[in-house]
């Protein structure tokens, strides 16, 4: 019952603060622990999101919690809410992710067509992403690593999702 009124009030307040915002904000990653005592949201935007927002949303998500009468610890505060955006070198979970980080330079492990794990870094050129997708994808072009982060010459490498077991945005080769 407690984590059902957490999720909601949740989903509430991100929708009442992407409205009055103009921003879309979206959950990449919410843990309910320990009966509800403990609440760590990772939300994230398609400009990311500052530290000023997660404040803003961390404030509002606890008066909204606070307010809940229904559940007599959420009401009497007893609970830990952190309210974070994904961190630099943290892998993307949610596909809506890859749209910002176009032009990004990013490390893919994956699965080649035997199954085989493999790993490329470069820059990624193309996300084909959404529910409107059928089989959503990812394009990187390769780059050779070292300072100038040059192009490998090979041509761009085209990635099914399924195939893709983790992408992480790098801040440099």
């Amino acid at each position: 019952m407690t984590d059902d009124l957490i999720k909601k009030a949740i989903g509430e307040t991100i929708a009442e603060l992407s409205a009055t915002t103009g921003e879309e904000i979206y959950v990449v990653e919410a843990a309910i622990r320990a009966g509800g005592r403990k609440i760590e949201l990772t939300v994230d935007t398609d400009k990311g999101v500052s530290i000023d927002k997660c404040a803003k949303l961390s404030r509002a998500i606890r008066a909204r919690l606070e307010a809940c009468e229904e559940d007599i610890m959420l009401s009497s505060g007893e609970f830990d809410l952190m309210v974070s955006s994904p961190g630099i070198g943290e892998p993307i979970q949610v596909q809506r992710q890859y749209l910002r980080h176009l032009s990004r330079l990013i490390r893919v492990n994956y699965l080649d067509q035997e199954g085989q794990p493999k790993e490329i870094a470069g820059k990624l050129l193309e996300a084909a992403v959404g529910p409107e997708v059928e089989q959503p994808s990812i394009t990187i072009e390769a780059v050779k690593e070292g300072r100038k982060k040059r192009t490998a010459g090979e041509p761009p490498l085209t990635l099914r999702l399924v195939d893709v077991v983790k992408v992480v945005v790098l801040t440099g080769l």
